[in-house]
C-alpha cells in the first residue's frame, strides 16, 4: 500500500498476476508496453474516481486487483445523484483524456487505426487507454457505464433500480457473448466470463429473499475471526466487517483521525448497516477507538447508535453512554436505548433514575416486536449494573410486566 494525492492505494497480488499474464500472452515489446500502460492508466482511471468523490464530499481509497481497479468512497455528507453520476464518469473520462493526450504528444492520431498501429508502444497505449476507457462506459454492471445507468434508473425504480440493472446487465452481457461466438470472435469470451460471473453474484445479491434475510448472523463468524486473528473470515456479497474493526486497524497504525471518521460516517442517518457486532473485541481495543472520537457524537441510524452507546458503557464511560443513549431514545424511541440509559444510571448510583428509564423501556417494548421485550428481560435479569436494585418492588413489577401470559 502507498499513498498518492492523499489516497490510500492498495496493489493486490491479483493485479501483479494479471500484468504477468499480459506479458506471457503477448511476448515481446507489445506485451511489455501493454502491461505498463494497463498499470498506469488503471491507476489514473481510479484516481479520476477518487478525486471526483473527494470533491463531492467523500473519503476515497483505491485497490488494484485482477483484471480491474476499484475505488471505494465513504461519504462525509449526503451525495446527490448528479454527483454520483459524475464520480462514475470521472474514471473513464480521465483514462481516455490522458491517454489521448499521450498519443497526440507521440504524434499519433487516436482516431486512426492505421496511426495507432504504427508502433508497439502506440498500439498498447491505445488499447490500454481510449479503447478500454470507452468499453468501461458500456451500460452494464459492474462497469462505470452500468453504475451511471443505475443512477438514472433510480429516478423511475427507486430502490429496485439495482436489481433491474443487475438483471439487464446479465442479459446484455450474455447476448453480447453469444453474438461474439456466432461471429467468430470467441477469443474475447474469457473477459465476458469474468463479467458474467460478477453479474450472477449481483443478481443473487439483489434478490428480495437475499436482502430480506439479515446479514448479521451470517457475518458474525467473519467478524470474530477478524478480531481474533487479524484476518476476516469469509463474507457473502453485501456483507462487510464492522467499522469498529476498521477503526481498530486505523488506531494500530496511529491514524486516530481516520478511526474517528469511520465511526462517524457509519452513523449517517440514511446508512443501512450490514455488519455484525464487534463482540470479540476487548475492552482495551474498543477504549482506544472511543478515545479517538470527538466530544460531540451524532445519533444517526438506530443500529450504529445502539452499538456506540453499548460500547461507551462497556468501556467504562457510563455518563457519556447514558447521555448518548438518552439522545438516541429521543430520536428513535426504541427500548434498547432506554435500557442502556437505565444501566448507565445504575452504574453511576442514580438508582431512581435507572428505575424510571426501565419504566420507559418496558413501556416502549410493549409496542415493539416480542424479541425486544425478551432482550430487555434478559438485560434486567443479567446486567450487573442492576444488582443493587433487583430487590426493589418497582423493579420487580417492571420485570414481571415483560413476562407473557403463557409464562
Amino acid at each position: 500500500m502507498f499513498r498518492l494525492l492523499g489516497f490510500d492505494v492498495r496493489v493486490r497480488t491479483g493485479f501483479i498476476i494479471f500484468l504477468v499474464l499480459i506479458v506471457a500472452i503477448y511476448p515481446g515489446d507489445f506485451g511489455l508496453w501493454l502491461a505498463g500502460s494497463l498499470a498506469g492508466f488503471t491507476l489514473l482511471h481510479e484516481l479520476g474516481h477518487a478525486v471526483a468523490a473527494r470533491r463531492a464530499g467523500a473519503e476515497a481509497s483505491i485497490s488494484l486487483d485482477f483484471l480491474a481497479g476499484y475505488t471505494s468512497f465513504k461519504p462525509t455528507r449526503p451525495i446527490t445523484r448528479a454527483s454520483r453520476a459524475l464520480i462514475s464518469v470521472a474514471g473513464p473520462a480521465t483514462q481516455i483524456g490522458i491517454s489521448c493526450a499521450v498519443l497526440a504528444a507521440m504524434g499519433v492520431n487516436p482516431l486512426s487505426l492505421d496511426s495507432v498501429s504504427e508502433t508497439d508502444a502506440s498500439a498498447a497505449i491505445w488499447w490500454a487507454g481510449p479503447a478500454i476507457g470507452a468499453l468501461n462506459l458500456i451500460p452494464v454492471l459492474p462497469l462505470d457505464g452500468g453504475h451511471l445507468a443505475q443512477t438514472g434508473l433510480e429516478t423511475f425504480f427507486k430502490e429496485r433500480a439495482f436489481r433491474v440493472m443487475a438483471i439487464a446487465s446479465l442479459v446484455i452481457t450474455a447476448g453480447g457473448g453469444a453474438l461474439l461466438m456466432v461471429t467468430g470472435r470467441g477469443r474475447f469470451s474469457i473477459f465476458l466470463f469474468f463479467l458474467l460471473f460478477n453479474q450472477v453474484q449481483l443478481v443473487q445479491l439483489s434478490s428480495p429473499r437475499r436482502t430480506a434475510s439479515h446479514p448479521l448472523v451470517r457475518s458474525a463468524d467473519a467478524e470474530t475471526a477478524a478480531w481474533e486473528t487479524g484476518r476476516p473470515g469469509m463474507l457473502e456479497p453485501g456483507q462487510r466487517i464492522s467499522p469498529w474493526y476498521e477503526a481498530h486497524r486505523a488506531v494500530i497504525v496511529g491514524d486516530r483521525a481516520h478511526a474517528a471518521a469511520v465511526i462517524i460516517e457509519d452513523l449517517a442517518p440514511d446508512n443501512e448497516p450490514r455488519w455484525a457486532l464487534p463482540s470479540a473485541a476487548s475492552a482495551a481495543q474498543l477504549r482506544a477507538i472511543v478515545d479517538a472520537l470527538p466530544d460531540e457524537l451524532p445519533v444517526g441510524n438506530a443500529y450504529s447508535a445502539r452499538v456506540l452507546a453499548d460500547v461507551l458503557l462497556a468501556t467504562g464511560d457510563a455518563r457519556r453512554a447514558g447521555e448518548y443513549a438518552a439522545a438516541a431514545f429521543g430520536q428513535h424511541r426504541a427500548s434498547p436505548f432506554a435500557g442502556t440509559v437505565a444501566r448507565a444510571s445504575a452504574s453511576l448510583g442514580e438508582f431512581d433514575n435507572a428505575v424510571q428509564w426501565l419504566g420507559a423501556a418496558t413501556s416502549t417494548a410493549s409496542t415493539e416486536p416480542p424479541n425486544y421485550a425478551a432482550a430487555l428481560a434478559v438485560t434486567m435479569d443479567r446486567a450487573p449494573e442492576f444488582e443493587a436494585i433487583r430487590s426493589r418492588p418497582e423493579f420487580q413489577r417492571l420485570r414481571a410486566s415483560l413476562v407473557s401470559p403463557a409464562g
